[in-house]
């Protein structure tokens, strides 16, 4: 029995290769005309971490100009659709969508998403141990249109409405979630409207080898917006780069807060971990209305196509920052390597593996950076 489990591990990754190098090839040899407005693409999907095992489907992306297709000064506006199934019987539809009106005076970025989520549940707080954990499913609809107007040369303030929509939530009576203590156990809804304040110095979207980018992001769900609780959600993202004097180095450095304040239902709740936060733990691993985490990471060139990276970060979770342990802090470690598939955009293929403080660890195949 143990042999046969090793053969079809052997043989989803060896598939996992396979469709991976036929994808990167389709992709290599789509060379898109610079002189057209609007460029599209359609490709098969598939991508890797502990959350989802290996997921698979499609993808299609509408890429143009909302000014002249050789403007400088407006960055590339982008539509990207996809859906796929994973082997945790997930599934997931989305789109995404940021526009780039000219001179960037206006930015509209834009999210929806359907989910079907079979999901690990392993308690609430920074203290929760790694066994037992549980399995609860859930489904869900996730609205986001956020508009930001340029203010100044590198500075944007933004208006934005959040929607969700949980429902069908399946789980164990009388187990773990259905004992332990949170808001949002059975189907709720979620809808508020916030603010937001950026600055942007980068000198790229995907890897940047300099500037800075702070976003502060605030939200305020009400029950007179139709919201089953009243949250209020901040979000403060700092991102660093430096790129080494006279070597084709890069240190990247970013710190994340994440604040809840009110009844905050689970899906609304700071989880630490995943493909863009701590690699190595399971996203959601830890779970409780406040995150800190700090992730340092040291990217350096290859050859050709190819990079490297090496991470570690630091972070925890609570219900309330001042009662933050710093003596129980989370740390996760670890390396990977980067294949360009748009070498003019630097959009990499990212395969990392992360391992954490408490015996967690994974493998992250996915596109795009972690920050």
């Amino acid at each position: 029995m143990r042999l046969q489990l090793l053969n079809i591990k052997t043989i989803k990754f060896s598939l996992l290769i396979i469709v991976t190098f036929l994808h990167v090839q389709l992709i290599a040899q789509h060379k898109p005309d610079s002189t057209k407005k609007l460029k599209y693409l359609i490709i098969p999907t598939l991508f890797k971490t502990p959350e989802v095992g290996i997921a698979y489907g499609v993808s299609g992306s509408f890429a143009f100009k909302t000014t002249n297709p050789k403007d400088s000064l407006t960055r590339t506006s982008i539509i990207q659709g996809t859906g796929f199934l994973t082997t945790h019987h997930q599934n997931v539809q989305a789109i995404d969508a940021a526009i780039y009106f000219p001179k960037e005076n206006y930015i509209l970025l834009t999210q929806l998403a359907h989910s079907f989520f079979p999901d690990k549940f392993w308690g609430i707080g920074p203290n929760t141990t790694d066994k037992p954990w549980e399995r609860y499913t859930y489904e869900q609809y996730y609205i986001s249109p956020h508009i930001k107007k340029k203010i100044s040369h590198r500075f944007w303030i933004g208006a934005l409405y959040e929607f969700q929509s949980v429902y069908n939530i399946n789980y164990v009576n009388g187990g773990l979630y259905d004992s332990s203590k949170f808001s949002g156990k059975n189907k709720y809804n979620v809808s508020g409207t916030g603010l937001s304040l950026s600055y942007d110095t980068r000198n790229s979207t995907f890897w940047p080898t300099k500037g800075l980018y702070i976003l502060s992001q605030f939200t305020d769900f009400r029950k007179e917006l139709r919201s089953d609780f009243n949250v209020v959600k901040w979000v403060t993202d700092i991102r660093y780069f430096k790129k080494i004097q006279n070597a084709n180095h890069i240190i990247a450095v970013q710190f994340l807060s994440y604040e809840t304040f009110g009844q905050t239902p689970l899906r609304e709740l700071a989880a630490l971990g995943g493909p863009n936060n701590m690699r190595g733990f399971y996203q959601g691993r830890y779970r409780a209305e406040n995150m800190l985490s700090l992730i340092a990471e040291y990217r350096l060139h290859l050859k050709g196509r190819f990079s490297s990276c090496f991470f570690g970060g630091v972070g925890d979770v609570d219900n309330h920052y001042q009662e933050l342990n710093t003596g129980n802090l989370k740390y996760s470690y670890g390396a990977g390597l980067r294949f360009s598939i748009l070498p003019k955009e630097k959009l990499n293929i990212r395969v990392d593996y992360g391992y954490s403080s408490r015996f967690n660890r994974g493998l992250y195949v996915t596109f795009g950076e972690c920050f």
